[in-house]
C-alpha cells in the first residue's frame, strides 16, 4: 500500500480533502505546511501511503527525547527515550495500520519507547499494546 509522491502538492491536496475538519493542519498556510512536509522528509520521519496513484495516508513521527516533546520541528534521534506521533492524517484505518507499521520498520526498537500522540487536542502517553491492537485490527 505504500508508495512515493511525484510532489509534495499530491499530499497537500490530500490533507486539504482528508483533514477537512482540520485537526491536524486547520488554517496552515500551504507554504508552511509544504516546508514541514519538505522538512520531516529530510528527517526521515515522514510516511506517506498510497494505494495506487492516490494518497490514502501520511504520518509524522519521530524519535526523540521525551524532554523535545514541546519543542517545535525536532530531528529523528537515534538515542531518543519517545516516540511522538505528531501528525496522522488517512482516509481509511488500513492506511493508519500502513503508517504506524512504517514507522515500527524505520524505529524497531519502538516498543521499548515512551510513545506520545494528540488525541482531542492533549497529548497521551500510549502503551505498546495498544498501538499493536490498532495496527492488528485496521491491517
Amino acid at each position: 500500500m505504500s508508495g512515493r509522491c511525484d510532489t509534495m502538492a499530491e499530499v497537500i491536496r490530500f490533507i486539504k480533502k482528508a483533514d477537512s475538519r482540520g485537526l491536524c493542519f486547520g488554517g496552515w498556510p500551504e507554504s508552511i505546511l509544504e516546508i514541514y512536509l519538505q522538512w520531516h522528509h529530510q528527517n526521515g520521519g515522514l510516511v506517506i501511503v498510497k494505494e495506487g496513484r492516490d494518497v490514502v495516508a501520511l504520518a509524522v513521527g519521530t524519535k526523540l527525547h521525551e524532554s523535545d516533546l514541546d519543542k517545535h520541528w525536532v530531528p529523528w534521534r537515534e538515542n531518543g527515550d519517545s516516540m511522538y506521533l505528531a501528525d496522522i492524517v488517512a482516509s481509511k484505518k488500513q492506511a493508519v495500520a500502513a503508517c504506524l507499521n512504517e514507522l515500527s520498520a524505520k524505529c524497531p526498537n519502538w516498543k521499548e519507547l515512551k510513545l506520545f500522540a494528540n488525541r482531542h487536542g492533549k497529548r497521551h502517553q500510549f502503551r505498546p499494546e495498544a498501538i499493536e491492537r490498532m495496527i492488528e485490527a485496521w491491517s
